[in-house]
């Protein structure tokens, strides 16, 4: 019953796999824990399976995401997931989500972005999600620095542990980076400057920037930029500025083969390409967390990756 799909499959091919597993008398919870043998990120498993499975059988709980359960008052939400329904858990009318939305609008009708000491041109947007694509955010000599200043201290990445809110290890996140912090040299404080008017939201609400870097098979498997609430390391990580609403992913190099960010849920692919940035929400227009947002890096097949990320809070960053 294991998946014969590569991590990369597109959807198409797992909801086969799941529909024929459970025509022929498969449980949800069998099929999730396959996935999850298979390597797949637990929040994109749980959320394939629910959206596929028929039934109300409680899926099995995953130790590794260390989920709390469901709130009893949502029977058709996938354990160890928040309700993006969940009124209590928007923030409609906040000041910086309306900020951002209105620079999405503003967006659909441009091609040219001023960022201020730099011209950048739109490349490819889908507008209902947040995604938009842009070319020469960054100049190439300007890669090339950060890649330089940014070699020598990279160690490996770690991702956000659920419970404590600490930074762990993860296997599904083999790459090894660092972060400046806010305006370290005047490089890295002017790209913040060009992320935050390519954003719309002050500088101030940006975290870090954060260079990662991917070598031969490096990837990063499908996950979610935001913060559950719903689970106690989250609380941590709230309190440092509210939820992520924004991320930025600046490519520093041409990548040789693979490494593209991928949108599992909904038939999206960028290919790496030097000085480019791809920014998406975290969050609705509602405020409400979005599951459409779920991302990933595939993994490299030639040559190296090196990326920024700039993640964007609701309030100043502290």
């Amino acid at each position: 019953m294991r998946p014969e799909v590569t991590r990369s499959s597109p959807s198409a091919a797992l909801d086969l796999w799941l529909r024929e597993n459970l025509n022929r008398g498969c449980s949800p919870g069998q099929l999730l824990q396959s996935l999850l043998d298979a390597g797949y990120a637990p929040e994109f498993a749980r959320a394939l399976v629910h959206r596929t499975g028929p039934g109300p059988e409680v899926f099995p709980h995953d130790p590794h995401t260390h989920q709390n359960r469901l709130k009893p008052e949502d029977p058709h939400a996938p354990e160890g997931l928040h309700n993006p329904n969940d009124p209590h858990a928007g923030h409609a009318g906040h000041p910086s989500l309306q900020a951002w939305w209105s620079r999405i609008d503003a967006l659909a009708g441009t091609r040219r972005l001023d960022l201020g000491d730099r011209v950048a041109r739109v490349a490819a947007r889908q507008m209902d999600h947040g995604i938009v694509f842009v070319r020469e955010v960054l100049a190439q000599d300007e890669c090339d620095a950060i890649v330089e200043q940014s070699a020598p201290r990279i160690e490996r990445s770690t991702v956000v542990d659920p419970v404590s809110g600490a930074s762990v290890p993860d296997p599904r996140r083999t790459s090894h980076g660092t972060f400046f912090e806010a305006g370290a040299n005047p490089l890295i404080g002017a790209v913040e400057a060009r992320l935050a008017r390519l954003s719309g939201l002050p500088r101030a609400h940006g975290e870090g920037l954060q260079i990662l870097h991917y070598t031969l098979d490096g990837e990063y498997q499908p996950h979610f930029d935001y913060f559950d609430p719903t689970v106690s390391g989250s609380t941590r990580q709230l309190e440092r500025g509210g939820q992520r609403i924004v991320t930025i992913i600046v490519y520093l190099n041409e990548v040789e083969g693979g490494g593209a960010t991928v949108f599992p849920e909904l038939g999206l692919e960028f290919l790496p390409e030097k000085g480019a940035a791809l920014m998406f929400a975290s969050l609705t227009r509602e405020g409400r967390l979005q599951p459409l947002s779920l991302h990933g890096g595939t993994p490299v097949t030639a040559g190296t990756k090196w990326i920024a990320t700039r993640w964007i809070r609701l309030d100043p960053y502290v």
